[in-house]
């Protein structure tokens, strides 16, 4: 009986359970598939399987496993799981995780992922959140590595951005705990169309696909020990989205737009909703400090050694900033000289992000949503007045966005406020900087824009009337603070009238007026909705 080979029949079935009734022991080898037998012993009836692992590399060795008792499984799907699992077997996978998943009526697709889970929990692989966070904080070793510490790859921005866009995106908290190497491609299918959803934006999911599948391609090039990933299936190419980005190019604004933009955000945000002072600052100082919105957001407070004092004489209460190569586009140092209304308005920043936080942010423009918590440290480390490094963050570039959509119109309880004052109905914070380069264009002096939005110096930027003047030696300096502190003066005499003027136009008063009753409308509702509960409640008791 040993050497015979039998087909698998419900026939033999019976025979198998006559001889345990019997209190006989003996086993049947099945011919199709090779391997599966089934075994009567011990007052049961079960099936069995075994094969030869056959992986180059490794010593060849046979494996057994019980599948179940013949009972445990319907008679036609016997064939199939046994396959699968000789399958596993032979290929140096995991045939526990076959046979439970099928136990548990899990179909072929949570068997596959049931055997890369198994084989990435044995392996201590990467999850998808470590594999995300590895790409974030790559480091470059320096020329004299002895001297210095390795630096970071990429920019804080970009960095940033990996955190908000992929990592920590709340439609992602799930998938990034599981191991890379048991992602499908319609595990980021369904976060991206959750995002597409979330009213984050059109751009947000496609973010979110472009990233993932860059962080991807890099954990199976450079890191496939720890992911588990192979070149045979790059399922995650086929990720897509149906985003594209609109021509921006002729997004800008005038200086009486900018003016009319700053006098409607300074009039609507105290009124409530979100009122981080830290936004309101930052799209308060973003068109006289026009960097990205990323180097903006950025940016450490006044106590920092970032900040000097201008050395002109004619330029009292302006102080220069420095920003560090790695923490722009460009990878090169970037000073700016900023005009002492800037400072007020980063001064008064400091002092709304103090008193709500009971403590010093390292940063200009800090968060307070973890305000309660920082208080708590900080009542309990009396001696240190920091806000402790782990809970002090900056504000995201998204946050400038967001406050911009919201006077759009697109945010729930919010009219569209910009076309009521006749501005555009999208407005980006980078629409500032094309906004520079227009103005200056404009009356042939694109060398200022240049050098305020630290552009390369270019053959269409000609130097013309007393620009011509200024020694190459100044203008061509890394920093070019000079040159930039004379344009900025132009820019602020052209937008400064424009932001009094808007103070004074009847369109702002009609669109406080509009937020006002929006904001009393949503108040409204909410009692009202409140006032639901209870009875519901009280109806319920």
């Amino acid at each position: 009986m040993a050497n015979k080979r039998y087909a698998l029949t419900k026939e033999l079935l019976s025979e198998a359970d006559a001889k345990r009734e019997a209190g006989g022991e003996c086993q049947f080898a099945i011919d199709n598939p090779r391997g599966l037998s089934i075994r009567v012993r011990g007052g049961e009836v079960a099936y069995y399987v075994q094969a030869r692992t056959r992986v180059r590399g490794q010593k060849s060795k046979v494996v057994k496993r019980r599948l179940g008792a013949v009972g445990a499984f319907k008679f036609d799907r016997v064939k199939k799981i046994a396959t699968e699992a000789i399958f596993a077997i032979k290929n140096g996978r995991d045939p526990d995780a076959v046979i439970e998943t099928r136990l548990m009526g899990g179909d072929e697709k949570s068997v596959a992922v049931a055997v890369d889970r198994a084989e990435a929990l044995k392996g201590e692989l990467w999850t998808f959140e470590t594999l995300i966070t590895q790409y974030a904080q790559r480091t470059k070793s320096s020329k004299d590595s002895r001297n210095e510490a390795p630096k970071l790859r990429l920019a804080p921005s970009s960095i940033t951005e990996l955190e908000t866009r992929l990592r920590d995106r709340p439609e992602n908290a799930e998938l990034k705990k599981r191991f890379v190497k048991e992602l499908r491609l319609e595990d980021l299918e369904e976060v991206r169309d959750l995002i597409d959803a979330s009213g984050s934006g059109p751009s947000a999911g496609a973010k979110y696909v472009d990233l993932a599948k860059r962080v991807l391609r890099w954990g199976l090039k450079q890191k496939r020990r720890f992911t588990g990933l192979e070149p045979t299936a790059t399922w995650w190419e086929a990720l897509s989205h149906e985003y594209q980005m609109e021509d921006r190019s002729k997004r800008y604004l005038t200086p009486a737009q900018i003016g009319m933009l700053i006098a409607l955000l300074e009039a609507v945000r105290p009124l409530g909703g979100n009122n981080n002072d830290a936004v309101l600052g930052a799209l308060q100082v973003s068109w006289m400090i026009p960097q990205r919105s990323s180097a903006l957001v950025n940016m450490l407070a006044l106590g920092s050694d970032r900040w000097v004092a201008d050395p002109a004489p004619e330029r009292v209460g302006w102080r220069v900033y420095t920003w560090k190569p790695d923490e722009v586009k460009n990878k090169r140092e970037i000073k700016l000289s900023v005009p002492p209304i800037a400072i007020e308005i980063l001064e008064r920043v400091a002092r709304y992000s103090k008193q709500q936080l009971s403590a010093v942010s390292i940063w200009a423009f800090p968060q307070d949503r973890n305000k309660y918590l920082v208080r708590a440290l900080a009542a309990k480390q009396r001696n240190d007045s920091r806000v402790p490094a782990h809970l002090d963050k900056a504000i995201t570039p998204s946050s400038l966005n967001h406050a911009l959509d919201a006077l759009a119109g697109r945010k729930p309880g919010w009219p569209d406020l910009l076309t009521v004052v006749g501005l555009p109905n999208r407005i980006g914070p980078h629409d500032e900087r094309r906004s520079v380069t227009s103005f200056f264009e404009n009356f042939g002096e694109g060398a200022y824009a240049s050098a305020l939005l630290d552009h390369r110096v270019s053959g269409a930027d000609k130097m013309s009337r007393e620009v011509a003047a200024i020694t190459q030696a100044v203008y061509s300096a890394a920093d070019r603070v000079v040159f930039k502190a004379e344009g900025m003066l132009m820019w602020m005499e052209a937008v400064l009238p424009a932001y009094e003027a808007a103070k004074k136009d009847p369109r702002l008063a009609k669109a406080v007026a509009m937020r006002k009753v929006a904001l009393a409308q949503g108040l409204s509702n909410e009692k009202m909705s409140g006032r639901s509960k209870i009875r519901s409640t009280g109806s319920a008791a």
